[in-house]
């Protein structure tokens, strides 16, 4: 199986999961996340999100801290630019989940993003979101 295989089959199964059709992948390179695999986000998404460098968004500090599911209206993790882009291409909502490797270290992040605000994850969607995390 390639590579590319891998992370598309982690989004499939993220996305199936969290019930929605938008995410992407991102994979850690020299200190950044940048963006691998994207589905359902528009162009002005891909183009804004291509490098996440800080933590004015919710992959850069899932990465840190763990997993995240917001309101991305009224989250104050956004700056405006970072909100403006979501919003545009139709999330209100996102998950974040970071892929480690076998020794812990944070390889990258497979998020899911909803167009309605999400309330939480039932235990069944928490438990194979969680398997779904190391790789």
């Amino acid at each position: 199986m390639t590579h590319g295989m891998v992370l598309d089959r982690g989004l499939r199964r993220v996305l199936y999961i969290t019930e929605t059709e938008m995410g992407n992948v991102r994979l850690t390179e020299q200190g950044m996340l940048r963006l691998e695999k994207n589905t359902g986000s528009n162009r002005r998404f891909t183009d804004f999100f291509a490098f996440v460098r800080d933590s004015t968004t919710l992959c850069a500090q899932a990465a840190q801290s763990g997993h995240h599911v917001k309101d991305v209206e009224s989250s104050d993790i956004f700056d405006e630019a970072s909100r403006e882009a979501i919003l545009h291409a139709g999330g209100r909502a996102a998950h974040s989940l970071p892929v480690t490797s076998p020794t812990g270290q944070v390889i990258g992040m497979i998020s899911s993003h909803h167009e309605q605000l999400l309330a939480g994850f039932t235990p069944t969607q928490l438990a194979a979101l969680e398997a779904t995390g190391p790789w």
